[in-house]
């Protein structure tokens, strides 16, 4: 770790110091990791550079970094923006921002950003009232948006998603300021607040990437242009927020669309002879992405983890009728004196003669066509990292490595968003609570390995050692997975042998919250879940004794991760092995979220054992928390009644 900051050379850090101090003698519990991390943020901020810190579970990382910001802003009274990448974490540093302006007298306007899709558009929402058949929940929704505003979440009724989709803001332009109902509307009133605010913005990742993105293309951004700090918390998300943001897609409706609008926009004289030459143009895009989701369909029976991202197989038809859409859509606009250089550049990219872009499918309730360049790093770092500016990244599992100095603990994840070489890394902060007593790792020897050919095999011997697991805890347990098809296939297992809890399984959507409610309040309950639930979620208490690893969450292959393995000098130990451990510590990490939590973590895939040659074992014990390992089950079952008996006793 780099040297600390001496109380007598920067008067940010004494005064962050004394906080800290101050707090201890009226109650707060004095974390060491927590003041150092503190004092690092003192650090970057007097050298104006940016820093990464690995925060466990436990450290108190939002008080870490509000500590310091909100003082700085004391002096500075410039914006800070602090972003994360759930509502649930916006809300809960809006109360942490809140208590530690009350315990430093600091007052601060504090402004809670969410994404433009959780507020009403009211101009969409008159539009349903007055044209859709079941107006009733709509006028219900018109009331509710008078009473309690235009934020999903303040309403007070529950809106099925796809009712919500029709009335919530799409899309925010020049369309919103000439809106005659602006005067009405939340999120206007929001983004405008944004850039004249000097308080502190708590956003989502998106919404700061867009941000950054904007003021990349000589935009005004989003936030106040003479900002501060910018703080990133859950930072291990950041690579696929702007990948996401470079990346551009289309869907066949809207293709179809723009060839349409050539139609109507073209001179009267040529109306007829364009309109046919658009027609024919459908047909053929038509016929490009029909034949595209056989693509997709063909991928699909050979994919055993959950996605939605495919490959676009250059094969001749596909090269040729891509080819044949680019040229007719560069003539539709020439005879129709309508600018489509954005599906033409589009077309251009996906063609990719250069070789410079990396082109995939994404399938969910309909077919894209994606493209995003494939060297992303220098755009990020100039985005993300202005000269003088201080950003501070974090979160519990930025780094895959146990040994070697900050940087090459944390190497993976510094090389994707090209941190820096001046900035400052600091050694992760290891979690104060008590593993060594509480937990315990278990990694299962039983089941075959599970690759392509033994996948119903492995599915169908897990289902006897979750069993086992479950008896252990009676219940309390999230069980993670890779793929949809096994976490279906496993809830109708356990479902038909009346196991004496409740299986529940994640929902979709709105009924995702509802679902975990059932699990916490139903203390035996079993809950299975993927995607979201291997970081999304927090459950303290009884609830959660259990996390379940069914498989090793390795990356599915798709032409992003090829790419960044085309780059490695071993495609398994510097990118596969990394990214699965992150989201492993993620996965993990959901059982103990307080100092009180005990529990087990079980992994089923043998690749965690001592058995393979080519085990994965030593890696993974030294990522994860929890040391104290067992393949014994009654070891296992021993450990769990002792922690059962000092409950009791206590």
């Amino acid at each position: 770790m780099y040297e600390m900051i001496q109380s007598d050379t920067y008067p940010l850090a004494d005064s962050t110091r004394a906080f800290f101090e101050k707090a201890a003698d009226t109650g707060l519990e004095l974390r060491q990791g927590q003041v150092d991390m503190a004092l690092e943020i003192c650090e970057a901020i007097k050298e104006h550079k940016p820093l990464a810190v690995e925060a466990e579970v436990g450290i108190g990382k939002s008080y870490a970094y509000l500590v310091p910001a909100v003082t700085e802003y004391s002096i500075s009274h410039k914006q800070i923006v602090i972003a994360t990448s759930t509502i649930a974490l916006q809300e809960q540093l809006m109360k942490d921002t809140e208590s530690v302006m009350k315990m430093t007298g600091i007052s601060i306007n504090i402004t809670v950003a969410k994404g433009m899709r959780n507020y009403l558009c009211p101009r969409r929402l008159e539009n349903a009232v007055r044209k859709q058949k079941n107006s009733e929940i709509f006028r219900d929704i018109s009331a509710m948006m008078k009473k309690k505003g235009s934020d999903r979440a303040s309403m007070g009724i529950n809106v099925p998603d796809k009712v919500w989709e029709l009335v919530n803001v799409q899309n925010y332009g020049e369309k919103c300021h000439n809106c005659m109902m602006k005067s009405r509307c939340e999120y206007y009133a929001l983004r405008e607040r944004l850039r004249k605010s000097h308080g502190v913005v708590i956003c989502n990742q998106n919404m700061l990437v867009a941000h950054m993105q904007n003021l990349s293309t000589g935009g005004r951004g989003l936030f106040n242009s003479d900002g501060g700090m910018v703080i990133i918390d859950e930072a291990h998300n950041l690579e696929s927020k702007f990948r996401d943001a470079f990346t551009t897609s289309f869907s066949r409706d809207e293709l179809e669309t723009i060839v349409r609008n050539c139609s109507s926009k073209a001179p009267s004289r040529k109306k007829a002879e364009v309109g046919k030459y658009a027609d024919d143009t459908i047909e053929y895009i038509e016929q490009l992405y029909k034949h595209l989701v056989r693509q997709v369909s063909e991928q699909r029976k050979t994919n055993d983890a959950d996605t939605t991202t495919y490959y676009l197989l250059m094969d001749s038809f596909t090269k040729e009728i891509l080819k044949v859409i680019y040229k007719r859509l560069v003539r539709l606009e020439e005879s129709s004196r309508t600018t489509l250089s954005y599906a033409t550049e589009f077309l251009k990219s996906v063609i990719n003669i250069t070789g410079e872009n990396i082109v995939w499918l994404e399938m969910d309730s309909k077919l894209r066509i994606c493209t995003c360049r494939k060297e992303i790093r220098r755009q990020i770092n100039s985005m993300l990292f202005p000269f003088g500016k201080t950003t501070v990244l974090t979160s519990a599992t930025i780094s895959d490595k146990s040994e070697g100095s900050p940087i090459d603990k944390c190497r993976y994840f510094l090389h994707n968003i090209a941190f820096p070489v001046v900035g400052l890394v600091s050694e992760p902060k290891r979690s104060p609570f008590n593993y060594d007593e509480n937990t315990m790792l278990y990694c299962s020897s039983k089941l075959p390995y599970p690759n392509q050919e033994n996948r119903q095999l492995y599915r169908e011997q897990s289902i006897a050692e979750i069993v086992k697991l479950l008896n252990i805890t009676h219940g309390r347990t999230l069980i993670l997975f890779t793929a949809k098809e096994d976490m279906e296939y496993v809830y109708k297992k356990l479902s038909n042998k009346h196991l004496p809890y409740k299986i529940l399984m994640q929902g979709k959507g709105s009924s995702q919250a509802h679902q975990l409610d059932k699990f916490k309040s139903d203390v035996d309950s079993v809950i299975l879940g993927t995607g979201t639930y291997w970081e999304g979620i927090n459950v303290e208490g009884e609830s959660l004794s259990q996390v379940i690893i069914f498989k090793l969450p390795f990356p599915v292959p798709d032409p992003i991760i090829d790419y960044k393995m085309s780059l490695a000098d071993d495609n398994v130990r510097d990118v596969a092995v990394p990214e699965m451990i992150i989201k492993l510590k993620q996965g993990a990490g959901r059982l103990i979220r307080s100092s009180s939590d005990k529990g087990i973590v079980s992994i089923l895939d043998p690749r965690a054992s001592s058995r393979e040659s080519k085990s994965y074992r030593e890696t993974i014990l030294n990522a994860l928390s929890e040391k104290n390992c067992t393949e014994d089950i009654d070891e296992l079952t021993a450990f769990w009644n002792r922690l059962t008996e000092i409950k009791e006793a206590v």
